[in-house]
């Protein structure tokens, strides 16, 4: 039992380690000034709390901007 909390102790530290070093690309858009950020997976979720106006993906990648007719 022990062999097997051990185990799936270090395997959940490897799958944190794995995602920390997955970076996410988002389009940071403070003051009207919007430019491509990258952060690690995990700060992504925290990021984007705390900047609900920030998009996902590089910018300017987005094609749903209505204003470009």
């Amino acid at each position: 039992m022990k062999t097997r909390i051990s185990l799936g102790i270090a395997l959940f530290a490897g799958a944190l380690a794995i995602l920390g070093q997955t970076k996410v690309t988002i389009c940071h858009n403070v003051d009207h000034n919007p430019h491509t950020i990258t952060v690690a997976a995990p700060a992504a979720v925290a990021h984007f709390l705390q900047h609900p106006n920030d998009t996902l993906g590089e910018c300017g990648s987005n094609d749903d901007d209505l204003s470009q007719g």
